[in-house]
């Protein structure tokens, strides 16, 4: 029996995995992408494509922009293939990654048992899979906060190996790449340096610092070319006021709950309340062990190192929940992240603590077969519970899953929409060689829209984009429309003045995009035989305008075409409308880019819509309706060819009941 017990552990860690493995394989394309991962994605492949390396990655919510590293391991998914699927794959891979180093690392401290129970709650917890599918910066840091951790858990509980120590320094400095947030289990790490001091050596912490000092020249170099604007920025944000509030350990706790995934499973709250109680049960028996070893100061090496692993279970789990309690933002769950993979650690030595304290009851027992009923009764109704919730959480994330790809789960445009729409546009671009791509969506700049991506994997120097709102291109040469906002002004224009391209249809969730013709020679016709009203200095011309009527409480709507007649400055430019009096008070006003002014090219001509709010007090009088043309940020108008700033459209007269 006993030869067959390795094997029995090893077939079990295997079933485990293979789980893991089945739920982060299942449906891995119907993760969502958005802005932060269209331009994440587009920037790496950009690299891929020839340019040059990225110093940086994309904006954080903060203000300042991300560190490079994610940027570099996207890129290398995307050299092996073209697909933003390899991608998704690369998220899956270190998911697992993520559950191997956390298993080995409690195996060889804590034993096989603690292990299992570990492995097997990372394993099915239903963000740790969502993680292991989405792609996103935070998405890659439970990888490197598992190797960070295992790393330090093993050098001082283990064994004093300088390859623990090395790697648990590369690892932080990746933490810190992928998410600043988790920037304070670098306290964490100093803290536990400071208590264990003596079981430090100087050579493998000096090589895992220059190492970490190596992985960020690149930032640095992006830095020093900005004049270290987004080290300026996050200073600012330590400035911002802060409040105490509770939502930090609540929010850690929502880990270990699948509510804000899907809430409508059956069973969700009492499952949920589940893990809470088991957490809770792991957290005090934790301190238990290591108030007991305090007080009873064992001298077996053995217990000394698990008391040494417990506690810097308990810093690496506590440190980043008293950062938070006083925050200047909102906190979400991936400011949690870095606390991986401590949760489910604790869970882990606790559970196989309580079969050690069911067998040490069973061996007082006199008779032999009291001792196997008060042993295996207890013990088999643990490992039912724990199996059962186990079972429950897989089940969950297969639910989600499902409602996930039928849209149920959120609205989001996923992954395999995406590729579609890439698959489709190459083929179309492929066809039509003089043709540009416009996209319509939501966003109409690189860095709002979710379809920005469209430029590296199609074709950079033919793609534009628009927002399906407020505008509509119509390039110099033919254009390839892809309406990705259904029932928005320019597909209404779309469905009116071009063609549907038969068999291009993306089904994305509830709504269906299409892609739509305009060649050359319907442009005269769309464009019609329109005179310049006015000639802006930079080179834009205005050559056509129309109003509806005017509604107190409603917005008055503006159609402005305008074409791009020079080759125009790389600034940006923003247009304001106006409902003016006669001695030019202003009654409303509605600004916005139209099109965005870094994408205006020689020839094009495009429409905006522009929807002043009238008030609802508005009183009878002749108005004024006026445009102007200015740099934006810094709203400095740009004069017409004739001087003057501001464009006089129409005067009008409003009466009550008109």
């Amino acid at each position: 029996m006993n030869k067959r017990k390795p094997l029995v552990i090893v077939i079990l860690f295997l079933l485990i995995l293979g789980v893991a493995l089945f739920l982060r394989i299942r449906r891995l394309d119907t993760t969502g992408i958005w802005e932060d991962q269209s331009i994440i994605l587009d920037t790496a492949m950009q690299w891929v494509n020839g340019g040059t390396m990225p110093l940086a990655a994309n904006k954080s919510s903060l203000g300042f922009m991300h560190l490079p590293l994610i940027e570099y391991l996207y890129a290398a998914a995307l050299r092996i293939w073209h697909d933003i699927l390899s991608v998704a794959i690369l998220t899956m891979i270190s998911g697992m990654v993520a559950i191997l180093i956390t298993g080995w690392a409690t195996y060889k401290v804590f034993g096989w048992r603690p292990a299992f129970w570990t492995t097997l709650f990372f394993a099915v917890n239903p963000w740790s899979v969502f993680y292991s599918q989405l792609i996103w910066n935070p998405t890659l840091l439970p990888v490197f906060s598992s190797l960070t951790f295992a790393s330090l858990l093993l050098y001082f509980a283990h064994k004093q190996r300088p390859i623990y120590l090395i790697s648990g320094l590369v690892g932080m400095a990746c933490m810190i790449q992928i998410h600043p947030g988790a920037g304070i289990q670098l306290l964490s790490m100093a803290i536990i340096f400071a208590i264990l001091r003596r079981k430090l050596q100087i050579r493998p912490l000096v090589i895992g610092g220059v190492l970490s000092m190596v992985l960020y020249v690149p930032y640095l170099l992006y830095e020093i070319k900005v004049n270290w604007n987004d080290v300026k920025t996050l200073l600012e944000s330590f400035h911002d006021p802060v409040s105490f509030s509770l939502a930090a350990p609540l929010v850690s706790m929502d880990f270990l709950h699948a509510q804000g995934l899907l809430g409508s499973v059956k069973h969700i709250q009492f499952f949920d309340m589940c893990m809470t109680v088991l957490f809770g049960g792991s957290l005090l028996y934790t301190f238990w062990i290591i108030v007991s070893a305090f007080v009873q100061c064992p001298s077996d090496q053995e217990m000394k190192q698990k008391v040494t692993a417990f506690c810097i279970l308990l810093i690496w789990f506590i440190l980043p929940i008293l950062f938070y309690l006083r925050s200047s933002h909102y906190l979400q769950m991936h400011y949690f992240i870095g606390q991986v993979p401590a949760h489910f650690i604790l869970i882990g030595v606790c559970l196989d603590g309580v079969e050690s304290i069911i067998e040490r009851l069973a061996a007082r027992a006199r008779r032999r077969s009291f001792q196997h009923v008060i042993c295996l009764v207890p013990w088999i109704g643990l490992l039912l519970l724990t199996l059962a919730l186990a079972a429950w959480q897989i089940g969950f994330n297969m639910q989600f899953q499902d409602a996930r790809f039928h849209g149920e789960a959120n609205k989001e445009t996923q992954i395999r929409h995406v590729r579609d729409v890439i698959r489709t546009a190459n083929q179309l671009l492929a066809e039509r060689p003089p043709c540009a791509l416009v996209v319509a969506s939501q966003g109409y700049n690189f860095e709002m829209s979710k379809l920005s991506l469209l430029g590296e994997f199609t074709s950079a120097e033919r793609v534009v984009l628009t927002d399906g709102r407020w505008t509509v291109l119509v390039p110099e040469s033919c254009g390839i429309y892809l309406d990705a906002l259904p029932e928005s002004k320019s597909s209404a224009w779309l469905a009116a003045e071009a063609t549907v391209i038969s068999g291009a249809e993306i089904h994305v969730l509830q709504d269906v995009w299409r892609f739509y013709d305009l060649p050359e020679t319907l442009r005269s016709e769309v464009l019609g035989q329109q005179e310049e009203r006015a000639t802006w200095e930079n080179g834009a011309a205005l050559i056509y305008y129309a109003r509806g009527a005017v509604i107190p409480g409603a917005g008055l709507p503006l159609s402005l075409t305008w074409t791009i007649k020079d080759p125009l400055p790389l600034d940006t430019y923003h247009l304001g409308t106006y409902l003016l009096t006669m001695n030019d008070q202003l009654v409303a006003q509605s600004d916005g880019p139209g099109l965005d002014s870094l994408q205006w090219q020689e020839g094009d001509s495009f429409i905006t819509w522009f929807d002043l709010p009238v008030p609802q007090e508005l009183s009878p009088d002749r108005y004024r309706i006026a445009l102007s043309l200015y740099r934006w940020p810094e709203v400095k108008p740009v004069p017409f060819l004739s001087g003057e700033n501001v464009l006089y459209l129409e005067d009008l007269q409003f009466d009550v009941g008109n």
